[in-house]
């Protein structure tokens, strides 16, 4: 049988309580060590509504909670962090030891920052200088796209194709964005 963490409860508790939803409305069945629910379905079906908890601002405050959203430095030293959550989004981390971006599975809650919806989003709030500095690299896969890259050996950006995968930092999606 699968084991849950811990503290697992707990964070889920809190990450309701962010969301601005009280802790009543959470159901914490026991753990009956099957995939399905055992339990016998009503004959009448039962109306349940979901209980919501509206907190608003005030007024001298803009709206939002207290979450700190940072992308940056501290963001993409992170290592990737899937959350409690079971769900399977494709996103992208930060490696910066070869300072490139990388496809991971995302849970879907919680996690941390270094966390892109897209390998463009990854690379343009991570990419450091020294990234340039890697030679171009096609990557293994066969789309054609053509990219932008810095070529040391002539000290500017040049055009070249990426195969859609893998590859290094050193890859720009337009001329505006190396220009940056």
């Amino acid at each position: 049988t699968m084991q849950l963490r811990p503290t697992l409860i707990e964070d889920f508790k809190t990450l309701v309580a962010e969301q601005g939803m009280s802790e009543d409305t959470i159901v914490i069945k026991k753990n009956k060590g099957e995939c399905v629910p055992s339990e016998q379905a009503t004959l009448e079906p039962q109306i349940q509504r979901a209980r919501r908890n509206v907190v608003a601002a005030p007024p001298e405050e803009g709206s939002g909670d207290d979450t700190p959203m940072f992308k940056g430095p501290e963001a993409c030293k992170a290592e990737p962090d899937s959350g409690p959550c079971f769900g399977t989004v494709k996103r992208f981390h930060y490696n910066s030891s070869i300072m490139t971006c990388q496809e991971f599975t995302f849970g879907g809650c919680m996690g941390n920052q270094n966390n892109f919806e897209t390998e463009k989003e990854c690379l343009q709030s991570c990419r450091t200088e020294a990234a340039c500095r890697l030679p171009m690299d096609t990557g293994p896969c066969k789309a054609l796209l053509n990219l932008w890259a810095f070529d040391s050996s002539v000290g500017k950006c040049v055009s070249f194709i990426y195969g859609g995968c893998e590859g290094n930092g050193n890859k720009f999606y337009s001329q505006k964005e190396r220009e940056e």
